[in-house]
């Protein structure tokens, strides 16, 4: 089979440049790592380093799968200290367990821009590399596990757009785009592909932007309310009495008030008919409470108990994803598929050994007796994939909702394959200066990057913000919507 090749770009590349593959919505290899100053991540393929650095890091790492021989997410995370996962790396016996993702097991819609190791090491990457231009973060992530065969991370899509770095190691992709979701079986029921390529389900519906709908709306509320409470404080006096009552109100003031309770009206009118992802069980009386996931003042993630080699919890995936007898072109769905698995609806049904083998690719998946390529007879309308070959070095930029398989191999030195990504939301504007479109809530959100880029500053030169004598309170999550129904993790 001929597979698709995709352009490829020097690390020097003009973000402005850059940024027109990203409007596109078209992956590209770029032949370099960020060539930023403070980008040192190369120096994580010493484990010695990353030890000294992260060592005491709480981190989850996910055992492969013993049936399919593959991670994914339909498995046991197991916790344990950063130092003790690597050097569990080091031992020959494997398989070894991987490092993904990292979330919370007490709360799945919790998750913070910096999760561990990450937050231990934020004096080696920028938050946001010059590259990226005016893309807003959403997270960054260090991805390490050990394979010389190659092991998969199974056919899937993510919600937002992926700049990937592969510090260690070699890195097989397998691309297809969004439009190809009806020939690849997704777990979930499709709500929308909007215009820039992002897919929307419908138990967990976003906006272009990556935002969910309820979500975005709690943010154009803040958003509102910092503008008011910037506004100069002598425009709400009110002069004299009577009918002049309420002239000294400014339009602008006016203005925001109105704009104000519309959101508040369509928050409300969004509970009651159960949209964006709750319904009038989630109801509260007082409105802070609704507002608190806004707050950024959660604790980090707490991992539990369990040994590198013993039981971790288990994932419970609460996604009341509708069965479906019938695909998007009416053939019939695997009749034995679970209905009740717990995988992600931005997965593939397809088994990875099955999509190699329809490719002729070479696999290390276990092809299962049940289901069979004959059970996805839509696999072969699918277009020709992109087929990349990353290696150490280099980076790969992904945009939201692109399907894609890895299969990652280890590299010399110590054996291990690692990268290192950023997670952004994607752009809904062709405009490199305003990649948003909705600048009311992006205006307020890139607010909350620039005070965490001074954060993480601070720190690295040794300094915190303090009020009142004490240190000041600060998060590096970004908001939260506790109520809404959960964004599918990435893998």
């Amino acid at each position: 089979m001929a597979y698709g090749t995709l352009d490829r770009l020097e690390s020097s590349v003009k973000p402005e440049e850059l940024f027109k593959f990203i409007a596109k919505r078209q992956p590209i290899v770029i032949k370099g790592l960020p060539n930023d100053e403070d980008f040192k991540a190369t120096q994580w393929v010493h484990f010695e380093y990353l030890k000294s650095k992260a060592g005491d890091s709480e981190v989850l790492v996910q055992p492969i799968h013993p049936a399919s021989r593959q991670y994914g997410s339909d498995v046991e995370r197991i916790s344990v200290s950063f130092r003790d996962f690597l050097a569990s790396l080091e031992s020959a016996d494997g398989p070894h367990h991987y490092l993904t993702t990292q979330y919370s097991e007490q709360d799945e819609d919790e998750h913070t821009m910096l999760p561990p190791p990450a937050n231990a090491l934020t004096d080696d990457f920028p938050l946001v590399p010059k590259l990226m231009g005016n893309l807003s973060l959403q997270q960054v992530n260090l991805w390490v596990g050990k394979s010389k065969e190659g092991s998969t991370s199974g056919l899937h899509h993510d919600f937002h757009d992926n700049l990937y770095c592969l510090l260690q190691g070699r890195k097989r992709f397998v691309l297809y785009p969004p439009q190809e979701l009806p020939n690849l079986y997704p777990y979930g029921t499709l709500d929308t592909i909007h215009p820039n390529g992002l897919i929307s389900y419908k138990d967990a519906p976003v906006r272009a932007d990556g935002l969910p709908l309820r979500l975005a709306l709690q943010t154009r509320i803040r958003a509102i309310e910092q503008k008011l409470d910037s506004l100069p404080k002598e425009d709400v006096k009110r002069k004299g009495k009577g009918k002049g009552k309420g002239r000294g109100i400014s339009k602008e003031r006016k203005a925001l008030m109105e704009m104000h309770d519309q959101a508040l009206d369509e928050l409300a009118q969004m509970a009651l008919d159960g949209d964006g992802g709750f319904g009038m069980e989630d109801e509260v009386d007082d409105f802070d409470a609704l507002m608190a996931g806004l707050d950024g003042e959660q604790d980090g993630e707490e991992a539990g108990t369990s040994g590198l080699h013993g039981d971790g919890e288990r994932d419970e995936e609460d996604e009341d994803e509708e069965d479906e007898d019938e695909d998007e072109d009416g053939d019939q769905a695997p009749a034995d598929e679970d209905e009740t698995s717990s995988e992600p609806p931005s997965f593939s049904r397809i088994p990875t050994a099955l999509v190699h083998k329809h490719l002729d690719l070479p696999t290390t998946a276990v092809a299962p007796t049940s289901p069979t390529l004959t059970d996805f007879p839509n696999l072969s309308k699918a277009c020709s994939p992109y087929v990349v070959d990353l290696n150490a070095g280099e980076m790969l930029f992904l945009p939201a909702s692109w399907w894609h398989e890895v299969t990652s191999f280890s590299g010399d030195g110590n054996g291990v394959h690692m990268a290192f990504n950023y997670w952004f939301y994607p752009p809904t504007s062709d405009s490199f200066e305003e990649p948003y479109e909705d600048s009311l809530v992006w205006e307020y959100l890139k607010g909350r990057e620039r005070e965490k880029a001074g954060e993480s500053k601070n720190r690295q030169n040794g300094t915190e913000e303090r009020v009142d004598g004490k240190k000041r309170k600060t998060a590096d999550e970004p908001l939260q919507d506790s109520k809404s129904k959960k964004i599918p993790r990435k893998q």
